[in-house]
């Protein structure tokens, strides 16, 4: 008996030096985060906030104009906290006095996004993401700055608040650095882009999501095109490519130079939609209202491993057939088009390559029975599994193109290296009236 009790009173004493250390070690790591953000703050405030105080402080002797404007916003908890910015229309040289405000514990240097004290700014289920102080480093603007913030902000900041951790903090600050050049602060962006003669439509995500919806739900028959900056560098040697750029219905934006670009033109980008990122939204879509899609392109075999992998990520799609992109006296293009009209699919992506791609769906168009025919790149490779894509953190800076370049040196070499650069300086000759297209 005394033996048991021994025993018990052991395991009794284990599970609570067990609670203690683990307690220690949880408080020990918290003291630690802090005494690193602390750091991290002074730094950045006596780097970035004391020199542009002096600078702004000089201005204001001379003009009279305010050092800071005041702004409320949410605090922890949810509790109004009012923050000063330094008074200039450059939203990096603003923000950067706010690391003061991590100093009087105030912000956080990492958290969620610093939202205005008004009502629309709160939403139902957002209340565990004011449990933490907001934070000057965010991933709402860390993608935003990049154009991928398709899932919207409230998604985004519930993303951040489920997945935060030490490293994955310490990560977003410098992920941030990088993505600053592309952030772009707009009151009004234009309907349309026109870069090099071919004009393509600004929206977000859903905007052109819905945009396409509305089409099969009339019956439209319309074609659709990507671009980037390998893209526009082949309509410089491709005529035929451009002018059949110039009669598509919708163009996207795809890809991180073409928001540098805008951003040089001044005239801002409000997404980067591309194919990839599309797709999901588009079959969602298309199981939940019923739709079809039809797969043709890639090498033999990928149309088929991307079908299969489709049908598993989103149960119940209808893909009515799937054909590869190489077409001989076996398998001709009139064979491809012909089950393609048989099938009738609500969606056609066509995956033959730029400029291939965009050729044969303008030479074929009133040929085939479907609503929307996209020319979709790349994208069965992705999708297939063929070619991993890049790494979220690396999407969320535009260095998709590296990764691309590291997985594939020979074949990007020519497009990334010499194509970027080339493209970047085309754009600034565009912007000097240098070029001129009919």
């Amino acid at each position: 008996m005394e033996a048991r009790l021994t025993d018990s009173a052991k395991r009794h004493l284990m599970i609570q030096l067990k609670k203690t250390l683990f307690t220690a070690l949880r408080i020990s790591s918290l003291s630690i985060t802090k005494i690193i953000e602390i750091a991290l703050a002074i730094a950045f405030f006596l780097i970035c906030s004391v020199p542009l105080l002096l600078g702004f402080t000089v201005r204001s002797l001379f003009t009279g104009k305010a050092v800071f404007v005041r702004r409320a916003v949410w605090g922890q908890f949810g509790r109004r906290v009012v923050i000063r910015y330094f008074n200039t229309e450059r939203p990096i040289l603003r923000h950067a006095f706010l690391f003061f405000h991590v100093l009087t514990f105030d912000l956080a240097l990492i958290g969620v996004s610093i939202k205005p004290y008004t009502p629309s700014t709160r939403m139902a289920g957002d209340a565990c993401l004011f449990d933490h102080k907001p934070g000057i480093f965010n991933l709402w603007f860390l993608r935003s700055s990049s154009r991928i913030a398709h899932a919207g902000k409230h998604a985004i900041e519930l993303e951040y608040n489920f997945r935060r951790d030490f490293l994955s903090d310490l990560s977003l600050i410098f992920k941030s650095i990088p993505a600053a050049m592309f952030h772009v602060r707009a009151n009004a962006y234009p309907e349309t882009i026109n870069l090099f003669g071919v004009s393509f439509l600004n929206l977000e995500m859903p905007e052109a999501i819905n945009k396409l919806m509305a089409d099969i739900n009339a019956g439209n028959h319309k074609k659709v095109y990507f671009v980037n900056p390998a893209c526009f560098n082949q309509t410089f040697s491709n005529r035929k490519y451009f002018a059949v750029l110039k009669k598509a219905n919708y163009i996207f934006p795809d890809g991180i130079g073409v928001l540098l670009a805008c951003k040089i033109i001044r005239q801002p980008l409000k997404e980067n939609i591309n194919g990839t990122d599309m797709l999901p939204y588009l079959c969602r879509l298309a199981v939940q209202r019923g739709l079809s899609l039809f797969l043709l392109g890639g090498k033999p075999g990928i149309a088929n491993m991307m079908k299969q992998k489709l049908e598993i990520s989103f149960p119940g799609i209808q893909i009515v057939g799937e054909r590869h992109g190489y077409f001989d006296h076996n398998y001709t293009e009139s064979d491809a088009i012909n089950h393609i009209n048989h099938m009738a699919p609500n969606i056609l992506l066509v995956a033959l390559g730029v400029p291939r791609q965009e050729l044969w769906i303008h030479r074929h168009f009133k040929q085939l029975n479907a609503n929307i025919v996209m020319g979709v790149g790349g994208l069965f490779d992705f999708y297939s599994g063929t070619i991993r894509r890049a790494p979220q953190w690396m999407r969320d800076i535009g260095f998709e193109w590296l990764f691309r370049l590291w997985l594939e040196p020979g074949r990007m070499f020519k497009r990334y290296v010499i194509g970027n650069p080339l493209f970047i300086m085309r754009v600034l000759r565009w912007k000097q009236g240098k070029y001129t297209r009919r």
